[in-house]
Parts: structure tokens; C-alpha cells; sequence
């Protein structure tokens, strides 16, 4: 209004170019968001629980073949084209609405194996001592 360049919001520019430079943090943020918000809608916050403690669980017992597993799929993914890769991750937050649990196993899974190698590292810092 007089001269007031204020601006509100974010131009779509804008938005493209955040969600480019992050887009495994937007990726991810997604997914997680779905997850939670499906996971109390369609399953009850129950499933979620019992998916990541399942997932810690092999986690911590498996640690070597989840991280082998984990590294294999990554692998595969970045071995396509770009639009391969949106139509994989656009599978994956229809997996995040439809079967939330499945991603609190992955967190789980993911949680058990860093703790692991965590406490390895650092008890083994501690030996030398």
C-alpha cells in the first residue's frame, strides 16, 4: 500500500529451489509426518510402538546386515534417473500413508544399528584409556 514492499510467503521459486538443495530433508520430513499422522488415524500410535521396538531389535542383533541392506537399496536408488528416483520416493510416502508401521520399523531398524556401533565405538575408546 503506500510504497510497502513487504512481502508475505515464500514464491514458488523460492520453495523449488529450498525443496532442491534439501530435498532429503523434505523427502524425509514427509514421510515421517504421514507416517505419524496415518500411524494414529488408521493403526493407533500402538503399531508404531511395537514396528520400532521390532526394529531396534534386529537393529542391534543385525547391525552389520542392516547397514549392508541399507547401503544396497541407497545404492539402487541413485543408480536411476531423476524421474525414477521422484517416482521411487513418491511410492515411498504412499507406503508412509497406507502402512505408517512400516516406517517405524525402518526407524527402528536404523535407531538399533546407530546405537550399536555407537556404544562399540565409544567402549572401545575407553579400553585403550
Amino acid at each position: 500500500m503506500d510504497g510497502d514492499k513487504s512481502k508475505e510467503g515464500m514464491s514458488v521459486r523460492e520453495i523449488e529451489s529450498f525443496a532442491k538443495k534439501h530435498r532429503f530433508e523434505v523427502f524425509f520430513v514427509l514421510a515421517f509426518i504421514l507416517a505419524c499422522f496415518f500411524s494414529f488415524v488408521m493403526f493407533g500410535p500402538g503399531w508404531a510402538i511395537i514396528a520400532a521396538t521390532v526394529g531396534a531389535l534386529v537393529g542391534v542383533l543385525l547391525s552389520g546386515k542392516v547397514m549392508y541392506m541399507h547401503k544396497t537399496i541407497l545404492h539402487f536408488v541413485f543408480k536411476q534417473e531423476m524421474t525414477t528416483q521422484i517416482v521411487i520416493a513418491i511410492i515411498a510416502l504412499i507406503l508412509a500413508i497406507f502402512i505408517p508401521p512400516l516406517f517405524f520399523l525402518i526407524l527402528g531398524l536404523h535407531g538399533g544399528k546407530d546405537m550399536i556401533h555407537i556404544v562399540m565405538e565409544i567402549s572401545s575408546q575407553h579400553r585403550k584409556e
